[in-house]
């Protein structure tokens, strides 16, 4: 991105600015609450609704670490041809490889699921910015 169009229209073409108020545009979105407060208790009354419930049996079943069977079987739905994650691996490679790297896949999956914790460099995101119109300098 060579030219950013600020919120009042001016040009800002130094990199090191133009980085800055990207990362300030998208820290600003992504803090804003998924639900306004104004809507959240509209939100729980329709909630209240709603005749699906987990029970109890279900609810303890779902706490369950998943096992290499599950954890296979989720492998095995990954959608093909998709871009891969920031490990660089797209699902047809892990697919491939599942026998050789699944081991280590479930035993880090179940130190995620013990500490709830996955770490510092398993929660960053990569935002690729796309043009969804002729004004690629606007964010």
């Amino acid at each position: 991105m060579a030219v950013l169009r600020d919120g009042e229209s001016r040009e800002v073409k130094d990199e090191e600015e133009i980085l800055q108020r990207v990362y300030n545009y998208y820290r600003e979105l992504y803090a804003q609450p998924a639900v306004a407060p104004t809507e959240k208790q509209k939100l729980e009354e329709v909630l209240t609704l709603l005749d699906n419930q987990v029970s109890e049996a279900d609810n303890l079943q779902l706490l369950e670490p998943p096992n290499a069977d599950e954890l296979g079987e989720a492998v095995k739905k990954l959608l093909s041809d998709k871009a891969p994650g920031e490990d660089g691996l797209p699902a047809e490679v892990l697919r491939e490889l599942w026998g050789e790297v699944g081991p280590y896949c479930l035993k880090f999956i179940q130190n995620v699921w013990q500490t709830k914790n996955l770490g510092k460099r398993n929660t960053g995101a990569i935002i690729k910015l796309l043009p969804k119109n002729d004004r690629k300098e606007d964010l």
